[in-house]
């Protein structure tokens, strides 16, 4: 609802408005934000344990088609603005479905309430309430806290935070550096880039897909780490070769598959890394103070090869130094997941 109110107000605004459109923006980013972090330990509170990875990854995969979209949305309404930012208020009609959803039996069992915790398993595996067998035995849970979080799980907090910011640092090379170096550095016309960054998209959808059903079969650590060291790699070969537009964009492809691609597992496990108390508090903070990454790379950016904040200079005598320092970013985020606890074949209440 958040995001989409404040979409909605931003279609009102007058031409040029850029401060009102900013504030806005941010309230469509924290509705944003929210939903992307409620709706993991959401999933994987319904779903079996030997298939939680690739189930609850789920909503992290569709985030780059919904990029896609954006990207055929935009070719087709052109610069029409306002009924480009009104499509972003379509999702108001799935508050209409939303509403028939239930709460997840976890929480219900927390609240004594098993008569909901078996309509809403039936909901979900849409059988009838009596075929639900024996409800899992659950603990009483204490009352979620960031004082609970600090003095309990502050090990899973670290990790969760610093791999987070790592990997968000790491993919920002293509994000915002990719589509640029593509028409400035290597001549590729603006239409071109436009139809190529779909492909990037798909790439990045393929990759999330992977790396969920990947964490299923030989485990969430590894899975972070070869990503990670996969996509270390292609932004290594872009800071050293980087002669021609279209090694660049073959590279930009790998490192999208997998630096990005890794996002298809990466909040959904790290909310794996708390107990049911503080699941999506711990994942909410951690992953919010990772986000940091996106205010402070281009902070970054500009002292390593001079600009500001906003102009950072980008051209091909700086993808050397660029995307050697990105590559470092995944190289340190895809070890510090090899610290973290693996989970794939537990239980959510043996965590």
């Amino acid at each position: 609802m958040c995001f989409v109110t404040f979409t909605a107000l931003s279609v009102f605004l007058p031409d040029h408005a850029w401060i009102p459109l900013a504030l806005l923006r941010i309230g469509v980013g924290i509705g944003v934000g929210g939903l992307n972090i409620t709706s993991i330990p959401y999933v994987q509170e319904f779903v079996p344990t030997k298939r939680r990875g690739i189930l609850s990854g789920l909503a992290s995969v569709f985030i780059p088609l919904g990029l896609l979209l954006g990207s055929i949305a935009q070719g087709l309404v052109g610069d029409n603005w306002r009924l480009l930012t009104a499509l972003g208020v379509l999702p108001i009609f799935l508050l209409f479905w939303l509403r028939t959803v239930p709460e997840s039996p976890r929480f219900y069992e927390t609240k004594d309430r098993d008569d909901m915790a078996r309509a809403s398993l039936a909901w979900a595996m849409e059988i009838p309430v009596n075929a639900v067998g024996a409800l899992p035995e659950m603990r009483v849970p204490e009352t979620a806290s960031y004082c609970l979080l600090f003095s309990s799980h502050m090990r899973s907090l670290i990790i969760v935070s610093l791999g987070s910011f790592c990997f968000i640092l790491g993919s920002f090379a293509i994000q915002s550096w990719g589509q640029t170096l593509m028409k400035d550095a290597f001549g590729f016309s603006t239409r071109l880039v436009a139809y190529l960054f779909m492909g990037v998209s798909m790439a990045d959808c393929i990759g999330r897909l992977g790396s969920a059903w990947l964490a299923d079969v030989i485990g969430r650590r590894w899975t972070m780490c070869i990503f990670g060291i996969i996509g270390a790699l292609g932004c290594f070969y872009v800071a050293f070769i980087h002669d021609s537009g279209w090694l660049f964009y073959a590279a930009m492809l790998i490192i999208m598959t997998f630096a990005d691609g890794v996002f298809g597992i990466l909040n959904a496990f790290g909310g794996e890394q708390f107990p049911n108390d503080v699941r999506s508090t711990g994942l909410g903070l951690g992953y919010g103070i990772g986000v940091i990454a996106k205010i402070a790379g281009p902070a970054l950016m500009g002292v390593l090869i001079g600009g500001s904040f906003v102009a950072q200079h980008i051209n091909i005598s700086s993808i050397t130094t660029a995307f050697t320092f990105f590559g470092v970013c995944l190289v340190i985020g895809a070890v510090t997941y090899l610290f973290a606890r693996e989970t794939k074949g537990e239980k959510l209440e043996n965590l």
